[in-house]
């Protein structure tokens, strides 16, 4: 009977004696799947964000084309009073040569702050009145309410182009272009749509 009991003592012993193995493994198992669950998660979560912003990036300020704003920078007065000049040849009135030369006019139509998408469907519905040269974007900075600046001596330009925003956004008002602020003239005719 000493002999069972020895063997058992023994097989007690071992077992104390492995019981801090087991627990520190159990302990590194447990840390390891708190640790990978972590990093699933942040990695969802990334993922998401990452694929939200794919899919709400719209053309920013920066991403309107460099060309046409050079292209504009470059027009001499001259020019501008030319695209501005009504045709000779045309028998019609002042107002009817001053709708057509805002209708060939480039317009910028910048969301700063507005609704998701609304400057994209605002250009959409001047182009659908007969703005050729619209162009949508963003803004850096956020807005309050809906503006219409416009460059130097085009406010009858301007108010012509607010009477066609005004269809969608009523409260539209006509300012000019801010010279310390370059989103006010990314264009001759910049509309930017605030909260």
């Amino acid at each position: 009977m000493e002999e069972i009991l020895t063997d058992n003592q023994k097989e007690t012993s071992t077992r104390k004696a492995r019981e801090p193995l087991w627990g520190a493994l159990l302990f590194f198992s447990m840390l390891l799947f708190v640790l990978a669950s972590i990093g699933g998660i942040g990695y969802v979560v990334y993922s998401t964000w990452q694929a939200e912003r794919a899919i709400t990036n719209q053309p920013s300020i920066t991403a309107l084309s460099v060309s046409s704003v050079d292209t504009e920078e470059q027009t001499s007065d001259s020019e501008v009073q030319n695209e501005l000049a009504p045709v000779v040849e045309e028998k019609t009135s002042d107002s009817d040569a001053l709708l057509q030369s805002a209708k060939k006019m480039t317009v910028s139509v910048l969301n700063g702050g507005g609704t998701k998408g609304s400057a994209g469907i605002l250009a959409d519905a001047l182009k659908k009145e007969g703005y050729s040269k619209v162009q949508p974007g963003n803004t850096i900075k956020d807005y309050v309410g809906v503006t219409v600046y416009y460059a130097t001596n085009l406010q009858k330009e301007a108010e012509i182009i607010k009477g066609s925003v005004a269809k969608k956004y009523p409260q539209a008002v006509i300012l000019p272009a801010d010279a310390k602020n370059k989103e006010t003239s990314v264009s001759k005719i910049t509309v930017i749509i605030g909260k």
